[in-house]
């Protein structure tokens, strides 16, 4: 370790030393035929601004950037973006596990609140399942680090992943794309655009991606299938007046994953495949039984926008409805290992009005109201046996005022009310063959374990304060912002100890930024943070023995019985900072890097009266992210080929574990280490008169061979652990006009 802290000392300045040429932020990157660098817009703060007029660290993706790159789903965000660490949750289909700055959530329940919020065409995901997304059909990808509670809410105390699609053109065209690759991959996507009269247009998109496991099972010889997944999308625009507009779109999507199998980690006979696995490159498992995950649903949203010379106004809403179904049997053993049979129904409802001002004078603000309704239930066996109705409802009212003091300075002031309610009706029965849900209806009292309803209610007021400075080549901010994540139950509890309300959690972050322009070819920001996280919430997994459980003892871990429930476990300190640079050497060659450090330690940890603080780490937060890019385009053959290289580096992480009881010296492992990934893509497109042909070779981690541990989780009875491939390869073929 101590070695590990030296290597880091002398790796950070290196890399500094490296960007001191004129650099700048990783998503204020477009290098089309141009002189300089082009001007990429944003909407961190509700409005269309400059990403170098913000004062908030954001970094945002062009189009252009995704499709000559490898950027193809919000999972790739995690080599660009400094501080932000992402990864898919083998036991939820298309589940995203986000941390931003040391802020994480890595489960899929659905009464848990994300740190990171993911909004897409405005609308926010109460739950992190379906947030792994293609970036096929996307007009802007922006990436906010920090707290965002003022302008986007609740549960945004990491950050937001706010992906914008295209709207409806109203001409008719179409963009098509296949591609093929290693594992078996096909991809095939693609959009057609009409005209509906003169007043809007219609949009039709779809998705079809198959694919195999990177895994090779060692118990049936063979390779299980991976990825099924379908998406189709109606999008419609209609234009009422010059200055109202109505878009409409409707997704139908169906994503059916057996997952890549898992390897059995804890310290016994069953973690031999676990080390045979380690041995081989990490490229096999014995899982006897496959993981299976679906999640079969429909959104809907409505944006009504009416604009004119002072001011703008938006209604958004978002309706989201879909199944999920999750069965596991074996956790990377031979035979039946605690078997899992979950199915989930979801449905949340949104609705938000922003009014935007847009006024001459030195004074412009944005208000709005914001309310969602979600329902889930659940029901699971045939260990842990229960089954869960959770509802919530919130409401809340925000405002954000920026005045321009004089030319030089700049003041910003916004807050936001919340209201928070929470119900949960959860059911446990005994062990039986199957789901839970067959006990559900049942009339005789000796069936039911042990049945809670407990409710939640908080309200919170988020604020953020902005001090803003022009300078020659751009400016400099200071801010203070807060930001809460709700409080509520952990409805995979089976006791009344485990669904036991929590409280919420706040953090405070005071931030200072430079936004700068050197020259017109270069940019260079860099953002350092501090942030105090208090009443931090944790999951906490425990053998049913532990006392805190109230359960059987000895004989309930016999059956492999755990308890599952969160506690407010205490403070933490965290601070860092963030450098993204572009460099445009010429119109042919763009250079991009990106640094993040992190630093943060338990301050206090109250584990049922005994502080771990100690003991304690916290999850998925890499001390240090690096990435370094080039991006080179020549013509060739009629046309125009543009090579792209990009260096990524992680470093090592925690992950889940019960740090009252954990004993690194007798396992199991927790830590996932560090890597690198070097991914190359070349892309080819020709003008064919009728059209434009694009062609594109990728390569992602070209540099190791196998796969990787991307996610362990420590269970307390057992731990697994999952793997990501290494090395992929393949190619794309489109064809747009």
């Amino acid at each position: 370790m101590i070695y590990k802290k030296s290597y880091k000392k002398q790796l950070l300045p290196a890399l500094i030393s490296i960007c001191t040429i004129p650099l700048a932020s990783t998503g204020a990157i477009a290098q089309e035929e141009s002189a300089g660098l082009e001007e990429i817009v944003v909407t961190a703060r509700k409005r269309q601004e400059s990403i170098q007029d913000v004062p908030v660290a954001v970094s945002a993706i062009s189009p252009g950037q995704l499709e000559r790159g490898s950027i193809t789903s919000s999972l790739d965000l995690g080599k660009l973006v400094p501080n932000v660490e992402l990864h898919e949750t083998n036991i939820g289909s298309e589940s995203l596990s986000a941390s931003i700055r040391g802020l994480s959530y890595d489960d899929i329940e659905k009464s848990i609140e994300p740190t990171v919020g993911v909004a897409i065409d405005g609308v926010f995901l109460a739950s992190n399942s379906g947030a792994v997304f293609d970036f096929f059909d996307v007009e802007s990808v922006e990436v906010l680090r920090g707290p965002q509670g003022t302008l986007f809410g609740r549960n945004t105390i990491g950050g937001v992943i706010n992906v914008q699609r295209t709207e409806p053109t109203g001409e008719f065209g179409v963009k098509l794309e296949a591609v093929a690759g290693d594992e078996s991959l096909t991809d095939l996507k693609g959009v057609i655009n009409m005209p509906l009269t003169d007043k809007g247009g219609i949009k039709l998109s779809f998705k079809n991606t198959e694919s195999d496991s990177h895994v090779y099972n060692t118990t049936l010889n063979d390779r299980r299938p991976f990825k099924d997944s379908t998406s189709m999308s109606v999008s419609v625009k209609y234009n009422f007046t010059d200055s109202t507009s109505a878009v409409v779109t409707y997704d139908d999507y169906e994503h059916d994953t057996t997952a890549p199998d898992n390897i059995f980690v804890s310290a016994s006979a069953l973690g031999d495949g676990a080390r045979a696995s380690e041995a081989d490159d990490w490229n096999t498992s014995p899982q006897g039984i496959p993981l299976t995950a679906s999640l079969e649903g429909e959104n809907t949203t409505l944006k009504i926008t009416h604009t004119t010379d002072d001011y703008e106004v938006k209604y958004i809403m978002g309706i989201m409805d879909y199944k999920e179904a999750a069965d596991e049997a074996s956790w990377g053993t031979p035979g039946v290992f605690f078997p899992v049979d979950r199915d989930q129904d979801f449905k949340q409802t949104s609705h938000e009005v922003q009014f935007i001002s847009d006024y001459d004078g030195p004074m412009n603000f944005v208000a709005g109201l914001y309310s969602m309704k979600a329902d889930s239930y659940i029901s699971s066996g045939p260990i842990q046996n229960f089954t869960s109705e959770h509802s919530l409802e919130t409401l809340a009212l925000f405002g954000e005022m920026s005045y321009e003091i004089d030319d030089l300075w700049s003041l910003t002031l916004g807050a936001r009310y919340t209201e928070e309610d929470k119900e949960l009706d959860t059911r446990s029965y005994p062990l039986v063959v199957g789901n839970a849900a067959r006990l559900a209806d049942s009339s005789d009292p000796a069936d039911l374990l042990n049945a809670s309803s407990p409710t939640f209610e908080d309200d919170n007021v988020s604020y953020r304060i902005v001090l803003q400075r022009e300078l020659d080549m751009g400016m400099m901010y200071a801010s203070y912002s807060t930001g809460f994540r709700s409080g509520g139950f952990f409805n995979r509890g089976t006791t009344d100890s485990e669904v036991a309300p929590f409280e919420s959690e706040e953090v405070a972050s005071f931030e200072i930024g430079l936004r700068s322009n050197p020259t017109d070819n270069s940019q260079i920001n860099i953002t350092y943070y501090n942030a105090e996280y208090t009443d931090k919430q944790v999951t906490v997994i425990t053998a049913a023995s532990d006392p805190v459980c109230g359960k059987g003892g000895a004989a309930e871990d016999a059956n492999g019985v755990t308890c599952s429930f969160v506690r407010n476990a205490g403070e933490v300190s965290m601070d860092g900072i963030e450098f993204e640079g572009v460099l445009m050497a010429s119109e042919q060659l763009t250079l991009r890097t990106s640094i993040g450090t992190f630093s943060g330690d338990y301050d206090k940890y109250d584990y049922n009266g005994v502080d771990i603080s100690d003991k304690a780490r916290l999850l998925y937060a890499p001390e240090l992210t690096a990435y370094f890019g080039a991006e080179y385009t020549s013509e060739m053959a009629g046309g125009l080929i543009t090579v792209n290289a990009g260096l990524s580096y992680k470093d090592e992480v925690e992950t889940q574990a019960d740090w009252s009881t954990y004993d690194p010296a007798t396992g199991p492992e927790v830590t996932i280490d560090s890597y690198e990934s070097m991914d190359i893509s070349a892309t080819y497109i020709k003008d064919l008169g009728n059209g434009t042909l694009k062609v594109r070779a990728y390569g992602t981690d070209l540099l190791e061979s196998g796969n990787r541990v991307s996610r362990r989780y420590d269970a307390g009875a057992f731990a697994w652990a999952e793997l990501a491939p290494r090395r992929q390869m393949g190619i794309a073929v489109g064809y747009e006009f």
